[in-house]
C-alpha cells in the first residue's frame, strides 16, 4: 500500500476514533507490503521511521492537538529518536506500532 494511502487511512481513523489524553498511548496495526521491502526481503530501515511518523500524526489528532497545530501553522517534529531493531519484519507480516509521549 502506498504511503499516501496509509496516511489517509490513519488520519480518517484518528478523526473517527476515540479521544486520548496527552499521556495516552496510540496503537496502530499495519502490514508489511512489497514496496516496504529492501533487497534482503525484510522491511527497509528507513520505512520504520516513516511509519513512526504516522503514529505521531495519529497521537496528535486523537489528543486534540490537530486544530491548534493547523491554526498556528506549527510543524511538529521529533527532537530525537533511538531505534533498536530487535527482529526483522517479513513480507505481509502484521505488526503493531505503539506511540506515546515520554
Amino acid at each position: 500500500m502506498n504511503l499516501f494511502l496509509r496516511m489517509v487511512k490513519v488520519m480518517l481513523a484518528a478523526l473517527m476514533g476515540s479521544q486520548l489524553d496527552v499521556m495516552g498511548r496510540s496503537v496502530l496495526t499495519f502490514r508489511v507490503w512489497p514496496n516496504d521491502l529492501d533487497i534482503n526481503m525484510h522491511m527497509n530501515n528507513g520505512r520504520y521511521l516513516t511509519i513512526m511518523d504516522l503514529g505521531r500524526a495519529d497521537l496528535m489528532i486523537r489528543c486534540g492537538l490537530a486544530g491548534i497545530i493547523l491554526k498556528r501553522r506549527w510543524m511538529p517534529v521529533m527532537g530525537s529518536g533511538t531505534v533498536r531493531f530487535r527482529r526483522s519484519l517479513s513480507p505481509f507480516q502484521k505488526f503493531r506500532l505503539h506511540t506515546r509521549i515520554l
